[in-house]
Order: structure tokens, then sequence, then C-alpha cells
């Protein structure tokens, strides 16, 4: 019966340890923002991208103001 209780205590502790390391990541830079729309039009997981640390001169602004992928790749590539 103790190791029942042990067991239960063990796994409970270790799933609220596990599950709060999950939230810590919650605030969007500019350049995550950057990579998100990048990532959508691609079509691939919004992780893809998680190695790049900048988006050197990328502007967020100037992105949202484009209306197509394609204008996007441009931008990104003439920059």
């Amino acid at each position: 019966m103790f190791k029942k209780i042990i067991f239960c205590l063990t796994f409970f502790i270790a799933s609220t340890i596990s599950c709060s390391e999950k939230k810590t990541k919650t605030e969007n830079t500019e350049c995550d923002q950057i990579k998100n729309v990048l990532t959508d039009c691609l079509e691939i997981h919004r992780g893809a991208f998680d190695y790049i640390k900048d988006c050197g001169d990328l502007s967020l602004d100037e992105i949202s103001n484009l209306n197509s992928c394609q204008e996007v790749f441009d931008y990104v590539e003439n920059k």
C-alpha cells in the first residue's frame, strides 16, 4: 500500500513539473511573428524556424502590409 502511495505521489509531482515547463514561452517577439508568417506561407509547422534567433532588417509592419505569400517571399529575398 505504501509503495502505491509513493508511486502516485511521484507521478503527480512529475506531471506538474513537466506541465509547468511547457508554459515558459508565451511571449512572441517581432521576429517570432515574422517567422510565423513565413511558416504559414510555406505551410510548415511553426516550430520549423526556431533555430533562427535574429530576423535582421525584416520589419513586421512591412510584411503585414503585403498581400500575398509571393510578395512576402520577394520582400525577404531582397532584404
